[in-house]
């Protein structure tokens, strides 16, 4: 009878979890830890970005931008090129993908721009880096445009500009539009 009692305790709590994320959030958000400080910035809907231009391999491609973290010493921009038409992007698997330190014209689909500035005019960069997407969810879908959220991790050693290098993890979430042919 105590095995019935466990077997119907395990089945009722399985059936009322729920799961808390909210996947179709339009909410932005993403943070970098640095030297074993962790920074955050959230933004309440997605937008922001330039393009349309081409990617590395002809497809019309999209910047969209993370919300930027300032602090006193340094500021934090992370981007991501995403492919602007909807059927380019609909076979577009979770992954490892580049990433890189520099806004650049040609990105390939789901590059990560992780820009570091001290605020001075000497160019640092990123070396070691990993980015990997960990998930890929449509949230809405119009005649028009169709609405994803692309989650991520990332990590990397900055060095140049007169800095030490320092170590560079973190991870987001990006909401984007895709437009239909």
């Amino acid at each position: 009878m105590k095995k019935v009692t466990y077997l119907f305790l395990a089945i009722l709590i399985v059936a009322c979890s729920s799961d808390d994320s909210n996947s179709n959030s339009l909410e932005q958000s993403w943070q970098v830890t640095v030297g074993g400080q962790t920074y955050e910035e959230n933004s309440p809907g997605y937008g922001g970005g330039f393009g349309p231009n081409d990617d590395c391999n002809g497809d019309l491609a999209f910047e969209a931008y993370l919300p930027e973290i300032d602090t006193a010493t340094r500021y934090y921009e992370g981007d991501i090129s995403h492919h602007w038409l909807t059927s380019d992007f609909i076979n577009v698997s979770v992954g490892s993908y580049p990433i890189v330190s520099e806004l650049m014209e040609n990105n390939c689909n789901l590059t990560f721009t992780l820009q570091l500035s001290d605020f001075s005019d000497i160019g640092i960069e990123i070396s070691d880096g990993i980015h990997n997407v960990t998930r890929i969810n449509q949230i809405s879908s119009s005649n028009n445009e169709t609405i994803w959220s692309i989650e991520g991790n990332f990590s990397g050693t900055y060095s140049g500009g007169g800095i030490e290098p320092v170590s560079i993890t973190g991870s987001y979430r990006s909401v984007i539009a895709t437009y239909q042919d």
